[in-house]
């Protein structure tokens, strides 16, 4: 390969659920929109610049529940065409969804599909995002400074709107050829690498984020982390919403609805975000964060012990290495 295949940024990720009809109500109680529906696909979408962030489909008659893949969005037409002669590929003409395009489909060392699209139409934004602050989110008020003057904080019950997909993990015991594969052809780089606490020379996950020199993207949009099987299995995929009474309103409302939490609220060492994590119908793990790092070519690789997951929050549960049981 001449070059790598520079990626703008992580658009989406693709899931098959048994009970797709019973995930549909969970995704609107966990703050997505439908952006479309074709050939039985849910395209479900915030609202940031993506039409999508999540795409849905039913998983055949006795198959059980899977993570197919995710997509990125190509820096140019130069690095989609890169994408397109990659072994193996798959091109797809997707003029048929949601902005349309087209997209390179390839495969990862684990089988999981990674998608690269280009050639979509520009979406509509709001002007603003959207908080559960009615009438938007309003200035805090510290011990000396007073921002927020003769102005009340009302909030309005409901699920917390999604801005965009930030970022998607997994588990896997092919762990140094999976994090080999994406870094030698795209621009992923490590942000944050963990390395086990009895033996610093076992790197046990790598927190990658996508260079784009001076530019800063988030602090990680990929995770990769060392499973002790054999075997590779989705971890979670993160969802951005605008800020924290936003999280802890959508939080209440996801409680309220009885669904099944998995950890949170707290707020993470790696990459600070505020996180909070439930299990959907079908048992996978999705995240609501805010006021996550934004990093650029300025940050160093930083390397530490595993085991530091929160800096303050719940127990941590034993999904996350921790022994506390989900409820």
């Amino acid at each position: 390969m001449a070059r790598k295949i520079i990626l703008d940024h992580l658009a989406y990720v693709i899931y098959e659920h048994p009970d797709l009809e019973k995930f549909m109500k969970f995704a609107h109680d966990f703050g997505f929109e439908l952006a479309g529906e074709v050939d039985g696909s849910m395209y479900l979408n915030g609202y940031g610049i993506d039409h999508y962030s999540y795409i849905a489909t039913q998983a055949p008659a006795g198959n059980p529940k899977r993570f197919i893949g995710a997509g990125f969005v190509a820096k140019s037409e130069d690095d989609f065409a890169l994408a397109c002669k990659l072994e193996g590929v798959r091109i797809k003409n997707v003029e048929g969804v949601p902005g349309g395009g087209e997209v390179a489909i390839l495969k990862d060392p684990n089988g999981y599909e990674i998608h690269v699209i280009w050639g979509q139409r520009p979406k509509d934004v709001p002007a603003r995002p959207e908080s559960a602050c009615i009438d938007g989110r309003t200035p805090v008020n510290g011990a000396f400074e007073k921002k927020r003057k003769g102005q009340f904080v009302r909030l309005a019950p409901g699920p917390a709107k999604i801005h965009k997909l930030g970022h998607f993990g997994y588990t896997t015991g092919n762990y140094e050829a999976t994090c080999a594969w994406y870094a030698d052809r795209f621009n992923f780089i490590p942000t944050d690498i963990l390395h086990a606490q009895e033996n610093a020379s076992v790197d046990v996950a790598t927190f990658f984020r996508l260079d784009l020199g001076k530019r800063y993207v988030d602090h990680h949009c990929f995770l990769v982390a060392r499973g002790g099987t054999p075997d590779t299995k989705p971890h979670h995929s993160s969802f951005e919403v605008e800020d924290l009474d936003t999280q802890f309103m959508g939080h209440k409302w996801l409680e309220d609805q009885k669904y099944r939490l998995v950890w949170g609220i707290g707020r993470h060492f790696h990459g600070s975000q505020v996180f909070d994590y439930w299990y959907d119908t079908s048992e996978f793990i999705v995240e609501h964060y805010a006021d996550g790092d934004m990093v650029n070519d300025d940050a160093q690789v930083t390397r530490a012990a595993a085991g530091n997951m929160a800096v303050w929050g719940p127990p941590v549960p034993a999904i996350w290495g921790g022994s506390q049981t989900s409820s």
